[in-house]
């Protein structure tokens, strides 16, 4: 968004954007905080998955060592024993197929899920081997041997867990327990196919070299799955478990007595390996189930973490997002009563200057300006009483300068009215003076001084008309309106450029205007002749309009008045006297529209590129419609 769209936004709407911007990096990074906290807890249920995997898997890994140490010791025979034992087998089966369900979706877990599926599904295979040939025991032993090795892949699968940098070891012990579970697992495998292969020997007969091979390679494999164990019990952060209590040493005399080709005692070997092999298998589920119940306290406490974080997240957001609300919408507010308090003040201070113009006495009218003040000491609070005093200053300057206004025009009437009444003085002296002179040139000296005298009383009582005063001339009979056309000729400097148009109606001017209609016709007059050119007349001409409506119209020859500031002097001729004419450069206009005013006539401009015309709408029975007393000329 550019500045200048942002700069005609709506104060909210520019407050909002600015407070969403912190709120959405907020958010985002409130985001990152609860989406590594949920890639933590699904670590966690990874890691607690593979756990419940690796103890179905080696559930049926025990199932099946101890189903074909069952058969070897029947001799190949399926006994009842072995039976039991298939059945039992075929239980963890089933259980490890519901527990290994899930981790079909783990991409780590499903290759070494679907290497164990695809042993279990040849068990049966395994189980039809023959174990009651001598010669071919270890390729009978090592049929089940490929379904222990695929799941015991699955039984020290770790999982994602915390990092290794973690403060409490976790990962450092995790690491350890799946090597000592790893090593466990190696050894019961060796340690369970070396058991099957001598218990499935008979007495009698000695093994061959074919079994001590086997029996060398899987004893090879035992033992170093014994030293890994005994390295991860020695660790720092060993599970804790006594390596000594696995193995005793029971199995290294019938171990060495069948390495030589003697079989060995079965009351010698058979319970020294069960013994030892319940106890490997004892201490691969006591880790195994340490390892889960790690995982689920971890995914116990990442799912409260993730909870923990969520509802911060939460809570941070829709408080810092209610405060932001709660403050932005009472700034704006604020500011919004003080915009409609500036909008009400713009639209009555007019109003009240013009009541206060009005007014006969400004100064002791009482003034009702409401405060704004929103009682706050902020910087908002500062610019509302800092309005407050500019409206309360601005309308006592107001009804200061009306004051002062009507002292100005009460001073200008007084001044005009002692001139107005010694230029009376003057005319009547002049009056005399040319009744007893009898020089021409003497009396052409009297009547310019007479028609000057008449401009000074003109102009003085257009300043008493402005100051609002009356001008005081009378007039003592009616008039012919041809004389008084003729009289408001005779009172302008170029009086010999008007021209009054013939025939004039025969309608008399009642005495009351003959005054005022003379001094408003001199002043159009005048005007016209001013803004025209010096050598073109200036044209007064009179109509009678059906319903005894008297239009009198003066054109000139000027250049015309453009149309806009045409409407605007129109509007000053036909508007209300106003109190503002000194600042006005159309004083002539404002004197007009005065007299206008107490004739209650209309003047209005209608100006082409020939000239302008001042129309006077004089209204009716204004003039009396009575015929004049001399014929017109």
């Amino acid at each position: 968004m550019s500045t200048y769209a942002l700069h005609h936004r709506r104060l909210g709407t520019q407050v909002g954007l600015v407070l969403l911007l912190p709120l959405c990096l907020a958010l985002g990074l409130a985001v990152t905080v609860v989406r590594d906290a949920a890639e933590h807890h699904h670590d966690t249920v990874v890691t607690e998955r593979r756990a419940f995997v690796a103890l179905a898997a080696t559930a049926v890994t025990r199932g099946l060592e101890n189903e074909r140490g069952a058969l070897a010791l029947a001799g190949g025979k399926v006994t009842d024993q072995v039976e039991q034992r298939r059945r039992e087998t075929d239980r963890a089966v089933e259980k490890f197929h519901e527990d290994a369900g899930p981790g079909a979706a783990d991409t780590a877990l499903a290759p070494r899920l679907a290497r164990a599926r695809t042993a279990l599904d040849g068990l049966d295979r395994a189980r039809a081997a023959d174990l009651t040939r001598p010669g071919d025991l270890p390729d009978a032993v090592s049929a089940y041997h490929d379904a222990i090795e695929a799941l015991g892949a699955l039984a020290f699968a770790p999982g994602p867990g915390p990092g290794p940098d973690s403060a409490d070891g976790t990962a450092a012990r995790a690491t350890d327990t799946a090597r000592a579970v790893r090593a466990l697992a190696a050894g019961t495998a060796a340690l369970s196919a070396q058991r099957a292969l001598i218990d499935a020997a008979p007495d009698t007969t000695a093994l061959s070299g074919k079994d001590t091979a086997f029996l060398a390679r899987q004893d090879g494999q035992r033992r170093y799955a014994a030293r890994e164990f005994r390295a991860a019990a020695d660790a720092r952060s060993a599970p804790g478990q006594d390596a000594t209590a696995i193995d005793n040493g029971c199995l290294a005399a019938p171990l060495a007595r069948a390495a030589e080709g003697k079989r060995p005692a079965r009351a010698e070997w058979g319970g020294c390996a069960t013994r030892v092999l319940d106890r490997m298998h004892e201490v691969s589920s006591s880790l195994q189930e340490q390892s889960l119940h790690a995982a689920s306290t971890a995914r116990a406490r990442a799912w409260e973490a993730l909870l923990a974080h969520v509802a911060l997240v939460a809570c941070a957001v829709l408080v810092s997002a209610g405060v932001a609300a709660f403050v932005a919408r009472r700034l704006v507010r604020r500011l919004q009563r003080l915009r409609r308090a500036a909008l009400k003040a713009q639209h009555e201070l007019p109003a009240l200057v013009a009541r206060v113009s009005r007014a006969p006495d400004p100064g002791g009218l009482a003034l009702d300006v409401t405060p704004v003040d929103l009682g706050a000491t902020d910087e908002v609070g500062d610019v509302t009483r800092a309005f407050d005093a500019v409206v309360r200053e601005a309308v006592t300057q107001t009804c200061r300068q009306v004051v002062l206004r009507a002292v100005v025009h009460e001073r200008l009437a007084a001044m005009s009215l002692r001139s107005h009444v010694l230029v009376h003085e003057q005319l009547d002296l002049l009056g005399r003076l040319q009744m007893a002179e009898g020089d021409p040139d003497a009396l052409d000296s009297f009547f310019r001084l007479d028609h000057l005298a008449n401009r000074m009383r003109r102009h003085g009582e257009n300043m008493l008309l402005l100051t609002g005063a009356a001008p005081g001339r009378g007039h003592p009979r009616p008039e012919p309106l041809i004389d008084v056309l003729r009289a408001a000729a005779s009172e302008v400097d170029e009086y010999t450029r008007a021209a009054v148009r013939q025939p004039v109606p025969a309608v008399t001017v009642p005495a009351e205007a003959v005054s005022t209609l003379t001094h408003l016709l001199a002043e159009v007059i005048d005007n016209a002749i001013r803004f025209s050119p010096p050598d073109r007349p200036v044209e007064v001409s009179a109509e009678l309009l059906p319903g005894q409506q008297l239009v009198v119209r003066v054109r000139d020859e000027g250049s015309g008045i453009p149309r806009e500031r045409l409407d605007a002097l129109n509007v000053l001729l036909q508007g209300a006297p106003s109190a503002d004419w000194m600042e006005s450069e159309q004083i002539g206009l404002h004197v007009i529209g005065r007299l206008a005013a107490h004739l209650g006539a209309r003047v209005c401009l209608d100006s082409s590129w020939r000239g302008t015309t001042v129309v006077v709408h004089l209204p009716a029975g204004r003039p009396a419609t009575a015929p004049t007393e001399r014929p017109l000329e």
